[in-house]
Formats: C-alpha cells, sequence, structure tokens
C-alpha cells in the first residue's frame, strides 16, 4: 500500500511540473512588443541583444562543429553533474544515462535511420524527474544577468535544446500520427492575482502586441480537456485569512499547420530549406503517463485571441479560459547553414511573412467566432500588411 501511495504521487508529481508549472518557464516568457512591465524576464532589460546573440552564436557553433559531437556530450555531461553534485536519482540516471551516451543524427527520408532509435531526450522529458532536470538547465543557463559571459552553459543548453530539436524532428518523420499536427490542446493552471492580471493586461491591449513566446522552452499540453482539468484538484485551499488566494486559469490552444499554399511559396523560393512541424508534437507513446494524450509544445509562439469567464462542468464558479493560436511550423534545421548569409535573412523573412499572414487568418476566423468585432478588423489589417510585405519580398 505504501508504495503504491508513492507511485500515486509520483504520478501526480510528474503531472504538475509538466502540464500545471509555471514557475519554470516564466523566466524564459516574453509578452507582447516590449516585453511585459510586471515580468523581469531572459528577454527583458538591457542585455536583450546581447543574450540573444549570445544564443544565436551557440546554435551556429554547435551546427558547425557538429564532427565535435563528442566533446559537445562530453561538456554537457559535464555541466549536469556540476548542477546535480553527482547526486542523480536512480530513475533520472535511467534516463539520463541513455540521452548522454547518444549519438543523434539529423535524419531525412533519404538517409538511414540512426542508431539512437530510442528518443531520449523525449522519454527524459516526459520522465518523472527528467521534466525538471531539463527546464532547470535551460534555466540556470539563461536566467543570470552574466549569461553573457558563461559561453559554455549557454552551449550546454543550446546543444540539449538542439537533441530534442533531433528527437521531435526524426519522430515526426516516422511516426504518421506524429507528422503534422494541429488541433486544440489544453493546459490547466493555477495563477494568483498578480499572474492572472499579467495575463487580463495582454488580454486588453491591441492584436499586433497581444503575443506571448517561449522561445526557448517546451511545454506541456493535452488534446484532453480533462487531463488539463485535473490541476485545479487542489483548488479550494485558502489562506490563513480564509481568502482563496489562488485562480483556476485553462489555455485552450488552437493549433494549425503552415497552410499549404504559403508553404508551397516558401519551397518554391527556398527548396533546400526544410520545414518540419516539430513545434507541435503528439507524444503519447513515448510517454511514461499514456493516459496523458500528451502534445510537447517546442519553442511556442502563441497569439491571444481572448481571455474569458466560463462555466465548465463539475466547477461552481467560473473559470478563466485563454484561447490561443499557434502555428506547427518550424524551419530550425540544419538546412538553413547551407544558404548563404544574405539568402539566410531574405528566407528569415519570407517564413515569418508567410506565417503572419497564416496566422492573420486563423485569428480573424476565431475572432468572428467570438464576435469580436475590433479584432476582425485588426487582424485584417495584418493580413494585408502581410500581403503587401509579400510582393516586396519576392
Amino acid at each position: 500500500m505504501a508504495e503504491q501511495r508513492q507511485q500515486n504521487v509520483a504520478v501526480e508529481e510528474s503531472y504538475t511540473y509538466r502540464f500545471g508549472d509555471w514557475d519554470s518557464m516564466h523566466h524564459l516568457s516574453v509578452f507582447g512588443k516590449n516585453g511585459s512591465p510586471r515580468s523581469q524576464t531572459f528577454y527583458n532589460g538591457e542585455t536583450l541583444s546581447a543574450r540573444m546573440a549570445a544564443i544565436r552564436q551557440a546554435i551556429i557553433y554547435i551546427r558547425e562543429n557538429w564532427k565535435d559531437y563528442p566533446v559537445l556530450m562530453a561538456d554537457l555531461r559535464s555541466y549536469i553533474q556540476e548542477l546535480t553534485a553527482g547526486a542523480y536519482d536512480r530513475n533520472l540516471l535511467r534516463y539520463l544515462s541513455i540521452v548522454l551516451t547518444s549519438v543523434k543524427a539529423w535524419d531525412s527520408e533519404l538517409n538511414a535511420i540512426p542508431d539512437d532509435e530510442n528518443l531520449s531526450v523525449i522519454r527524459l522529458y516526459t520522465s518523472q524527474v527528467g521534466y525538471h532536470q531539463i527546464f532547470r538547465i535551460i534555466n540556470q543557463a539563461f536566467r543570470a544577468d552574466n549569461v553573457v559571459e558563461q559561453e559554455r552553459r549557454v552551449r550546454c543548453a543550446v546543444f540539449l535544446i538542439e537533441l530534442l530539436n533531433i528527437d521531435l524532428f526524426n519522430y515526426t518523420l516516422r511516426t504518421p500520427r506524429a507528422h503534422s499536427f494541429q488541433g486544440t490542446v489544453y493546459r490547466g493552471v493555477i495563477f494568483s492575482d498578480d499572474q492572472l492580471q499579467d495575463f487580463k493586461d495582454l488580454a486588453a491591449r491591441p492584436v499586433v502586441e497581444r503575443y506571448w513566446a517561449i522561445p526557448l522552452a517546451m511545454m506541456s499540453a493535452s488534446t484532453s480537456n480533462v487531463v488539463a482539468l485535473k490541476e485545479f484538484a487542489s483548488l479550494g485551499k485558502t489562506t490563513d485569512t480564509g481568502v482563496v488566494a489562488r485562480h483556476p486559469f485553462l489555455w485552450r490552444i488552437h493549433v494549425v499547420n503552415l497552410f499549404p499554399k504559403y508553404l508551397k511559396i516558401y519551397r518554391e523560393r527556398f527548396p533546400s530549406s526544410v520545414v518540419s512541424t516539430i513545434c507541435a508534437v503528439p507524444i503519447r507513446e513515448l510517454s511514461d503517463f499514456t493516459d496523458e494524450d500528451e502534445v510537447l509544445l517546442r519553442g511556442p509562439f502563441f497569439q491571444l485571441i481572448c481571455m474569458r469567464e466560463e462555466f465548465i462542468e463539475g466547477y461552481e464558479n467560473a473559470v478563466h479560459v485563454m484561447d490561443l493560436v499557434m502555428l506547427n511550423a518550424n524551419r530550425d534545421h540544419p538546412s538553413t547553414m547551407q544558404l548563404s548569409t544574405e539568402e539566410g535573412e531574405k528566407a528569415r523573412q519570407l517564413f515569418a511573412c508567410l506565417v503572419g499572414m497564416c496566422r492573420a487568418e486563423v485569428c480573424k476566423e476565431l475572432a468572428e467566432l467570438y464576435g469580436l468585432a475590433e479584432d476582425i478588423v485588426q487582424h485584417e489589417e495584418m493580413y494585408r500588411a502581410g500581403k503587401a510585405k509579400l510582393s516586396s519580398l519576392l
């Protein structure tokens, strides 16, 4: 019985970390055009451009020096040992040892399947202790003010993210169900008054500023709103004064693929540049907890449609619900390194323009569905601006 209770606690802790965690990722979030004035995040402050430059350099370095894979892996192994002081949890060690001895390679339909079939970074992420460990590595590398001077740990964090990218890319190539995922996914969190107010403020901004992104992190969501609502089970706890201090907050995320008409334009202009769907990948088959129907959102960029209160079955009071749109389209692949600097910049601008136009179309439809008259006009303006820019890029 005692062992069963421990297993149940472990499952709940794993769920809370991945599906209800906000403490880890809010430090890596960016809100609106210039960052939320309430959030002192990685992306705010005077060192923003220097920090982003350091990350871009780390990505370039790793991809240009992929032949030194053993050295990069040895650095990551050493860095993790420093963070944990060599004291590994037995379960963590089981997953981590596979990651730290793996040999990964980007796959394609023309190449042989890499030896590493176990998709070990995804499995580490979904394990009871792995999620916390991965976020710890990323947070430690990016949150400190002297991150620009910490070249080694930035490289280690970026290398770990690259290993995850490879796992996601290979998995989507080999698994039809995981490729080109689109649909509605959910995430339930419990927020304080101040945290909730941050998103209310974001929802009140003009459409052009109403975005939120976590470029260097991962987020778990579920195709089942029942799984997302599990996070609210702890509600009802009160403060010493008897006042409820936390609020249920449901995120309804509309995941959409880049429309074929836009993908065709990009591929005709840059045929060697690979576009993948690793931004939203269903990973149920790889998770320790298959009943969670998990979809891993990688570096998500959200357009906030609206935030309102809704009555949900099983809850006496109305629940705050936020509707978001994200596109499942990504060009983060070594093929971009084959483009010249000038062509690479043109490709980046064209892809961003096409994604923006597609997003505006989707958001306009949702605005019409929810009766958001002013937003309909703003999304149409954004689409027209994107169309005008597209003409100048082609």
